[in-house]
Protein backbone atom coordinates (compact mmCIF):
# COMPACT_ATOMS: atom_id res chain seq x y z
CA UNK A 1 0.00 0.00 0.00
CA UNK A 2 1.44 3.51 -1.12
CA UNK A 3 2.00 6.25 1.38
CA UNK A 4 1.27 9.58 0.77
CA UNK A 5 2.21 12.96 2.73
CA UNK A 6 0.60 15.91 1.74
CA UNK A 7 1.23 19.05 3.54
CA UNK A 8 -0.97 22.12 3.55
CA UNK A 9 -4.04 20.42 2.37
CA UNK A 10 -6.23 23.09 4.10
CA UNK A 11 -5.19 25.40 1.97
CA UNK A 12 -7.15 25.87 -1.40
CA UNK A 13 -4.65 24.21 -3.49
CA UNK A 14 -4.50 21.42 -0.83
CA UNK A 15 -8.20 20.42 -0.41
CA UNK A 16 -8.95 19.82 -3.82
CA UNK A 17 -5.98 17.79 -4.88
CA UNK A 18 -7.26 15.94 -1.38
CA UNK A 19 -10.33 14.64 -3.02
CA UNK A 20 -9.03 13.08 -5.70
CA UNK A 21 -5.67 10.93 -4.27
CA UNK A 22 -6.65 7.36 -4.92
CA UNK A 23 -8.75 5.67 -1.23
CA UNK A 24 -6.41 2.65 -0.59
CA UNK A 25 -3.14 4.42 0.51
CA UNK A 26 -2.25 5.39 4.14
CA UNK A 27 -1.99 9.34 4.43
CA UNK A 28 -0.20 11.95 6.83
CA UNK A 29 -1.93 15.42 6.04
CA UNK A 30 0.08 18.34 8.10
CA UNK A 31 -1.71 20.55 8.63
CA UNK A 32 -2.45 24.25 10.89
CA UNK A 33 -6.30 23.66 10.42
CA UNK A 34 -7.04 20.57 11.57
CA UNK A 35 -11.12 21.15 12.16
CA UNK A 36 -10.86 21.73 8.30
CA UNK A 37 -9.29 18.43 7.42
CA UNK A 38 -11.50 16.86 9.60
CA UNK A 39 -14.87 18.27 7.99
CA UNK A 40 -13.55 17.22 4.13
CA UNK A 41 -12.30 13.67 5.09
CA UNK A 42 -16.31 13.07 5.49
CA UNK A 43 -16.77 11.89 2.22
CA UNK A 44 -12.98 10.71 2.05
CA UNK A 45 -12.41 7.19 3.05
CA UNK A 46 -8.47 6.50 2.97
CA UNK A 47 -7.41 3.01 4.17
CA UNK A 48 -5.44 5.53 7.48
CA UNK A 49 -5.08 8.58 8.00
CA UNK A 50 -2.39 10.65 10.29
CA UNK A 51 -3.52 14.27 10.64
CA UNK A 52 -0.36 15.81 11.83
CA UNK A 53 0.69 19.79 12.96
CA UNK A 54 3.80 21.49 11.32
CA UNK A 55 5.77 20.47 14.62
CA UNK A 56 5.82 16.85 12.56
CA UNK A 57 8.70 18.35 10.20
CA UNK A 58 11.37 17.78 12.71
CA UNK A 59 13.96 15.19 12.39
CA UNK A 60 12.72 12.93 15.19
CA UNK A 61 10.46 11.98 12.43
CA UNK A 62 12.68 11.08 9.86
CA UNK A 63 12.47 7.43 9.75
CA UNK A 64 8.68 8.18 9.27
CA UNK A 65 9.04 10.59 6.16
CA UNK A 66 11.40 8.84 4.25
CA UNK A 67 9.16 5.98 4.25
CA UNK A 68 6.13 8.07 1.82
CA UNK A 69 6.37 6.99 -1.49
CA UNK A 70 4.45 10.37 -2.32
CA UNK A 71 5.01 13.91 -0.42
CA UNK A 72 2.94 16.40 -1.83
CA UNK A 73 4.13 20.29 -0.39
CA UNK A 74 0.68 22.32 -0.80
CA UNK A 75 2.11 24.48 1.84
CA UNK A 76 2.18 28.37 1.46
CA UNK A 77 0.63 31.63 2.97
CA UNK A 78 0.07 34.70 0.92
CA UNK A 79 1.11 38.25 1.81
CA UNK A 80 -2.38 39.01 3.38
CA UNK A 81 -1.79 39.52 7.25
CA UNK A 82 1.58 37.58 7.43
CA UNK A 83 4.48 39.37 7.24
CA UNK A 84 8.10 38.70 5.37
CA UNK A 85 9.59 35.49 8.07
CA UNK A 86 6.24 33.45 7.88
CA UNK A 87 6.06 34.05 4.37
CA UNK A 88 9.42 32.47 4.53
CA UNK A 89 8.48 30.15 6.56
CA UNK A 90 5.71 28.53 4.87
CA UNK A 91 7.11 28.66 1.26
CA UNK A 92 10.36 28.19 1.58
CA UNK A 93 12.02 27.27 5.07
CA UNK A 94 9.34 24.40 5.99
CA UNK A 95 8.86 23.02 2.38
CA UNK A 96 12.86 22.53 2.43
CA UNK A 97 13.19 21.12 5.49
CA UNK A 98 10.52 18.38 4.82
CA UNK A 99 12.26 17.87 1.23
CA UNK A 100 15.75 17.30 3.45
CA UNK A 101 14.03 14.80 5.61
CA UNK A 102 12.56 12.65 3.28
CA UNK A 103 15.21 12.20 0.96
CA UNK A 104 15.93 8.42 0.77
CA UNK A 105 15.76 5.68 -2.50
CA UNK A 106 12.00 4.65 -1.40
CA UNK A 107 10.36 7.73 -2.12
CA UNK A 108 8.80 7.41 -5.62
CA UNK A 109 7.47 11.70 -5.88
CA UNK A 110 8.00 14.74 -4.15
CA UNK A 111 5.37 17.58 -5.78
CA UNK A 112 5.89 20.99 -5.31
CA UNK A 113 2.98 23.65 -5.74
CA UNK A 114 4.80 26.89 -7.36
CA UNK A 115 3.39 29.85 -8.86
CA UNK A 116 3.71 30.52 -12.84
CA UNK A 117 4.32 34.16 -12.09
CA UNK A 118 8.28 35.12 -12.11
CA UNK A 119 8.36 39.11 -10.55
CA UNK A 120 10.25 37.91 -7.66
CA UNK A 121 9.94 41.84 -6.14
CA UNK A 122 6.88 39.94 -4.67
CA UNK A 123 7.82 38.47 -1.51
CA UNK A 124 5.27 35.75 -1.92
CA UNK A 125 6.95 34.75 -5.61
CA UNK A 126 10.48 35.49 -4.40
CA UNK A 127 10.15 32.67 -1.70
CA UNK A 128 8.02 30.33 -3.76
CA UNK A 129 10.73 30.91 -6.52
CA UNK A 130 13.49 30.66 -4.01
CA UNK A 131 12.07 26.63 -2.84
CA UNK A 132 12.22 26.02 -6.60
CA UNK A 133 15.99 26.82 -6.66
CA UNK A 134 16.75 24.58 -4.16
CA UNK A 135 15.28 21.73 -5.74
CA UNK A 136 16.64 22.37 -8.92
CA UNK A 137 20.32 21.74 -7.45
CA UNK A 138 19.45 18.36 -5.66
CA UNK A 139 21.01 14.90 -6.53
CA UNK A 140 19.06 12.78 -5.40
CA UNK A 141 16.93 9.45 -6.44
CA UNK A 142 13.52 11.25 -5.46
CA UNK A 143 11.74 12.53 -8.52
CA UNK A 144 10.93 16.06 -8.13
CA UNK A 145 7.37 17.71 -10.01
CA UNK A 146 7.65 21.15 -9.78
CA UNK A 147 4.29 22.57 -10.63
CA UNK A 148 4.04 26.07 -12.14
CA UNK A 149 0.27 27.13 -11.15
CA UNK A 150 -1.39 29.31 -13.32
CA UNK A 151 -4.55 31.60 -11.47
CA UNK A 152 -6.93 28.83 -10.62
CA UNK A 153 -10.62 29.76 -10.84
CA UNK A 154 -14.01 28.03 -10.23
CA UNK A 155 -14.43 26.70 -7.33
CA UNK A 156 -17.44 28.62 -5.54
CA UNK A 157 -15.40 27.61 -1.88
CA UNK A 158 -12.78 30.14 -2.77
CA UNK A 159 -14.09 33.55 -1.86
CA UNK A 160 -11.35 34.71 -1.83
CA UNK A 161 -10.05 34.26 -5.52
CA UNK A 162 -10.04 37.33 -8.03
CA UNK A 163 -12.80 36.14 -10.61
CA UNK A 164 -15.26 35.79 -7.55
CA UNK A 165 -14.85 38.79 -5.67
CA UNK A 166 -15.83 40.52 -9.15
CA UNK A 167 -18.74 38.11 -9.61
CA UNK A 168 -19.78 39.07 -6.23
CA UNK A 169 -19.38 42.49 -6.06
CA UNK A 170 -21.77 42.54 -9.39
CA UNK A 171 -24.22 40.10 -7.84
CA UNK A 172 -24.11 42.75 -4.53
CA UNK A 173 -25.37 45.08 -7.19
CA UNK A 174 -22.29 47.59 -6.22
CA UNK A 175 -22.04 51.02 -8.52
CA UNK A 176 -18.92 50.51 -8.51
CA UNK A 177 -15.67 48.27 -9.15
CA UNK A 178 -12.50 49.82 -8.47
CA UNK A 179 -9.65 48.47 -9.73
CA UNK A 180 -5.94 48.98 -11.38
CA UNK A 181 -5.43 49.84 -14.94
CA UNK A 182 -5.87 46.29 -15.03
CA UNK A 183 -2.81 45.92 -17.35
CA UNK A 184 -0.96 42.55 -15.47
CA UNK A 185 -1.53 39.89 -17.74
CA UNK A 186 -2.88 36.17 -16.03
CA UNK A 187 -3.19 32.47 -17.16
CA UNK A 188 -6.60 31.67 -16.14
CA UNK A 189 -7.37 28.01 -14.86
CA UNK A 190 -10.87 26.15 -14.12
CA UNK A 191 -10.68 24.05 -11.31
CA UNK A 192 -12.53 21.37 -13.41
CA UNK A 193 -8.92 21.63 -15.71
CA UNK A 194 -6.88 21.94 -12.86
CA UNK A 195 -8.09 18.95 -11.67
CA UNK A 196 -8.04 16.93 -14.27
CA UNK A 197 -3.95 17.66 -15.51
CA UNK A 198 -3.20 17.16 -11.98
CA UNK A 199 -5.01 13.52 -11.75
CA UNK A 200 -2.95 12.70 -15.28
CA UNK A 201 0.86 14.18 -13.69
CA UNK A 202 0.03 11.60 -10.58
CA UNK A 203 -0.32 8.85 -13.16
CA UNK A 204 3.11 9.73 -14.91
CA UNK A 205 6.08 8.03 -14.72
CA UNK A 206 9.00 10.85 -14.57
CA UNK A 207 12.52 9.53 -15.75
CA UNK A 208 14.59 12.79 -15.13
CA UNK A 209 15.34 13.77 -11.37
CA UNK A 210 14.08 17.61 -10.95
CA UNK A 211 10.80 18.37 -13.76
CA UNK A 212 9.19 21.63 -14.27
CA UNK A 213 5.37 21.45 -15.23
CA UNK A 214 3.27 24.51 -16.53
CA UNK A 215 -0.05 24.15 -15.03
CA UNK A 216 -1.92 26.34 -16.88
CA UNK A 217 -4.30 27.04 -20.10
CA UNK A 218 -1.21 28.59 -22.44
CA UNK A 219 -3.48 31.44 -23.09
CA UNK A 220 -2.98 34.74 -20.88
CA UNK A 221 -5.91 37.65 -20.59
CA UNK A 222 -5.16 41.11 -19.19
CA UNK A 223 -7.15 41.73 -15.61
CA UNK A 224 -8.87 44.51 -17.87
CA UNK A 225 -10.21 42.21 -20.40
CA UNK A 226 -10.92 39.85 -17.98
CA UNK A 227 -13.44 42.28 -15.76
CA UNK A 228 -15.22 43.75 -19.66
CA UNK A 229 -15.55 40.09 -20.37
CA UNK A 230 -17.28 39.76 -16.99
CA UNK A 231 -19.55 42.57 -17.07
CA UNK A 232 -20.81 41.49 -20.51
CA UNK A 233 -21.19 37.59 -19.41
CA UNK A 234 -23.24 39.01 -16.45
CA UNK A 235 -25.64 41.54 -17.97
CA UNK A 236 -24.13 44.37 -15.10
CA UNK A 237 -24.32 48.09 -15.80
CA UNK A 238 -21.22 48.53 -13.04
CA UNK A 239 -19.25 51.09 -13.57
CA UNK A 240 -15.61 50.03 -13.81
CA UNK A 241 -12.97 52.44 -12.52
CA UNK A 242 -9.90 51.44 -13.91
CA UNK A 243 -7.03 52.94 -12.47
CA UNK A 244 -8.47 54.05 -9.17
CA UNK A 245 -5.64 51.68 -7.18
CA UNK A 246 -2.01 51.63 -8.14
CA UNK A 247 -0.32 48.37 -8.62
CA UNK A 248 1.30 46.47 -6.06
CA UNK A 249 5.09 46.43 -5.65
CA UNK A 250 5.90 43.23 -7.67
CA UNK A 251 3.26 43.18 -10.03
CA UNK A 252 3.82 40.64 -13.24
CA UNK A 253 2.49 42.08 -16.06
CA UNK A 254 3.19 39.70 -18.80
CA UNK A 255 2.85 35.71 -18.51
CA UNK A 256 5.80 33.76 -19.86
CA UNK A 257 5.44 30.33 -20.42
CA UNK A 258 7.93 27.39 -20.49
CA UNK A 259 7.50 24.53 -23.30
CA UNK A 260 4.30 22.49 -23.32
CA UNK A 261 5.71 18.77 -22.32
CA UNK A 262 6.10 16.11 -24.72
CA UNK A 263 3.69 14.09 -22.88
CA UNK A 264 0.13 15.43 -23.32
CA UNK A 265 -1.28 16.31 -19.97
CA UNK A 266 -3.41 18.89 -21.80
CA UNK A 267 -5.73 16.69 -24.18
CA UNK A 268 -9.10 16.63 -21.91
CA UNK A 269 -11.64 19.25 -23.30
CA UNK A 270 -10.61 22.41 -21.74
CA UNK A 271 -13.23 24.74 -19.76
CA UNK A 272 -12.19 28.20 -21.79
CA UNK A 273 -12.49 31.47 -20.05
CA UNK A 274 -16.17 32.49 -21.39
CA UNK A 275 -17.69 29.11 -20.38
CA UNK A 276 -15.95 28.95 -17.11
CA UNK A 277 -17.31 32.33 -16.04
CA UNK A 278 -20.54 31.24 -17.20
CA UNK A 279 -20.74 28.08 -14.34
CA UNK A 280 -19.14 29.94 -11.55
CA UNK A 281 -21.93 32.79 -12.10
CA UNK A 282 -24.71 30.34 -12.30
CA UNK A 283 -23.06 28.70 -9.07
CA UNK A 284 -22.76 32.00 -7.47
CA UNK A 285 -26.24 33.21 -7.98
CA UNK A 286 -27.97 29.94 -7.47
CA UNK A 287 -25.91 30.01 -3.73
CA UNK A 288 -27.20 33.80 -3.58
CA UNK A 289 -30.71 32.52 -3.52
Amino acid sequence: MKKYLIIGGSGFIGKNILQILPKNIEIIIVTSKKNVIVDLLKDKKFKKVSIKNYNFIDSKNKAIIEKQNVILNCCGGYPRNKDKNQLNYLNNYLPKKLFNLSKNKDITYFLNMNTILINRESVYVKYKHKFSDFLKTQNCKTKVIDLHISHVYGDIRNDKELIYKIIKTILNKTKNLKLTKGDQKRDFLHIKDFINIIKKILKLNFKRNYNKVYVCNYNSYSIKELVFLIKKITSSNINIKLGYYNYKIGEDFNVKYFKKPSYDIYSKSKVDLIKGLRLLFNQMKIKQC
